[in-house]
């Protein structure tokens, strides 16, 4: 994809539209709206994390993660990180190692949003999905 293409599609979330609705009926709008390739919109994300996984305890604890964001339709939140953190990688571009409740999901930092081990530290994953 060119710069002029990366451009425009940038441009076009600068969009104003006026909603007449609920908070609610907004979110729903614009779940639909994530503006990612094909290929992380339609991708089987639970499997990929779950292929990262090296032991019984990483599944298992993937696991509970998994069920926890999909009760909470958050799915397409997690492809979408994992296109964004693939994109800063393809590009050099450097991020932080990690701060707030984020570092407690296990998930996040097997898709790159944090560098911070939460099995290792022992992190409960309730802290980041209150």
């Amino acid at each position: 994809k060119s710069v002029k293409d990366t451009w425009a599609e940038f441009e076009s979330l600068r969009e104003y539209f006026a909603f007449e609705g609920s908070v609610e009926m907004f979110d729903e709008a614009c779940q639909g709206q994530w503006r990612m390739p094909a290929e992380y919109q339609y991708m089987d994300i639970a499997a990929w994390i779950l292929g990262q996984c090296q032991t019984e305890a990483e599944l298992q604890r993937c696991g509970e993660e998994l069920l926890l964001y999909q009760q909470r339709d958050l799915f397409n939140l997690l492809r979408w990180l994992k296109y964004f953190v693939d994109t800063m990688r393809e590009h050099n571009i450097v991020w932080g190692v990690g701060r707030g409740s984020s570092v407690s999901s296990y998930v996040l930092y097997l898709v790159g949003v944090h560098r911070v081990n939460s099995m290792y530290y022992d992190l409960n994953i309730t802290e980041f999905l209150k």
